[in-house]
């Protein structure tokens, strides 16, 4: 299984460490790193990512193109026409075409999701419409070969699910123990529609700042 994930300075690291730690239990992974030139990629948390690949010398016939969000860095990347050309190369030969978070927007802008249902960000989730997606609020949103998550800790979920899917039930089982993915949220406000208003409110213009780059 040859995952081909996009990185990009200032995305959301654990949009792509949830799937491609489930995904590393996978019999016969194997994954490259991509960016325009390789070397460390700085992400929102502050800790780098290795850029194994440029987009040139990438693999050209990955099993999954995957690529994960962010806040303003996410929306400054619909702008780079490279690396939207890329994910469109790559997304038109891969067998599944993946994302978590906002990831779901630059699949979009590269013309992969037109005419299916795609999850993301629920702050973003109406945007998806502009690229001729059909917005899904599904923690994990399965359409055809395309395969996107919600926000951030969705592509846990995400990552589990779809090894599931590729390697079994059984291995999905399994992969859950290894991971102790038992979650606990100690306050329960993790969607909109389970927070308050004070928390909601709160939480929306902290999404607004981030997406200014404030």
């Amino acid at each position: 299984m040859k995952v081909l994930a996009m990185v990009y300075p200032g995305m959301t690291l654990l949009d792509m460490v949830g799937p491609m730690q489930a995904w590393s239990f996978v019999p016969g992974y194997e994954v490259q790193y991509a960016w325009h030139r390789p070397g460390a990629v700085t992400t929102d948390c502050g800790l780098s990512v290795e850029a194994t690949n440029s987009f040139e010398n990438a693999w050209t016939d990955p099993d999954v193109i995957f690529v994960g969000g962010g806040a303003k860095p996410t929306l400054d990347l619909l702008g780079d026409t490279a690396a939207l050309a890329f994910l469109a190369d790559r997304g038109s030969r891969a067998r599944w075409v993946c994302s978590v978070c906002t990831g779901s927007l630059l699949l979009g802008a590269a013309g992969l999701l037109r005419g299916y249902r795609a999850a993301t960000h629920w702050s973003a989730r109406e945007a998806l419409s502009q690229f001729g997606a059909e917005p899904s609020d599904e923690r994990i949103c399965v359409d055809r070969n395309r395969m996107t998550g919600g926000g951030i800790t969705a592509g846990i979920d995400f990552g589990i699910t779809v090894a599931g899917l590729w390697a079994g039930d059984s291995m999905g089982r399994v992969i859950e123990l290894l991971m102790e993915y038992a979650p606990m949220p100690p306050y329960g406000t993790g969607r909109p529609e389970l927070a308050d208003a004070q928390t909601l409110e709160t939480a929306n213009a902290v999404v607004q700042q981030a997406m200014a780059g404030a």
